[in-house]
């Protein structure tokens, strides 16, 4: 299997914790979707990660293919549904997930604003309060105590705002998310895929 992202995309570093957990081996083929344009074939959004298959079939979003390599790979990040009692579990871990990958939307698209000439500072500034809203909300989180797709996913996108705006000091005014995401990053999978400039 191939996976299309690069090093600091924490969508594509989400898919990598989850084959770095379950020992599913992955070809990353670094790429930046702006400056590649044959990537559209892989996929025609232009957007990583992108997972091929070794049928040559295409797999795009993290969380569809988080939720293949977790099948592919006998995991338990996504917990299941039971008759037999309640299946809350399942829509907190893809509830915190949905927060999670929010934070990273927010987060890159701040990043990729900067980039721009013409871009009025308003759209920057509704990103910056979408990122610091969210870790406020992150600080008051209960996580589970063995890690599924939710937590991974907010370790990443928290891993790519401490990477990418490295001045932003989000740890003084949530310790308890700052030290939960402490412990997170000595899960060796977590280590294995520290965000490097692509």
């Amino acid at each position: 299997m191939k996976l299309y992202g690069n090093s600091a995309s924490p969508f594509a570093r989400k898919c990598q914790v989850v084959a770095h957990e379950l020992d599913l081996k992955l070809e990353v083929i670094r790429t930046l979707p702006v400056q590649d344009e044959n990537f559209r074939r892989v996929n025609p959004l232009g957007k990583i990660p992108a997972l091929v298959l070794d049928d040559g079939s295409v797999l795009i979003d993290s969380p569809v293919i988080c939720e293949y390599l977790n099948h592919l790979g006998g995991g338990k990040f996504f917990p299941g549904n039971n008759i037999f009692k309640n299946s809350s579990g399942r829509w907190k871990a893809l509830g915190l997930q949905a927060l999670g990958d929010g934070l990273a939307d927010a987060a890159v698209a701040f990043i990729m604003l900067g980039r721009e000439a013409a871009v009025p500072e308003n759209y920057r500034a509704r990103q910056m309060d979408t990122i610091t809203a969210t870790l406020d909300v992150l600080e008051r989180t209960k996580f589970a105590e063995t890690p599924t797709i939710g937590e991974i996913a907010v370790a990443c996108a928290i891993g790519y705002v401490s990477f990418r705006l490295p001045d932003m000091d989000w740890r003084a005014s949530r310790p308890k998310l700052a030290a939960w995401y402490d412990r997170f990053c000595e899960y060796p999978a977590m280590k294995a895929t520290v965000p490097t400039a692509p």
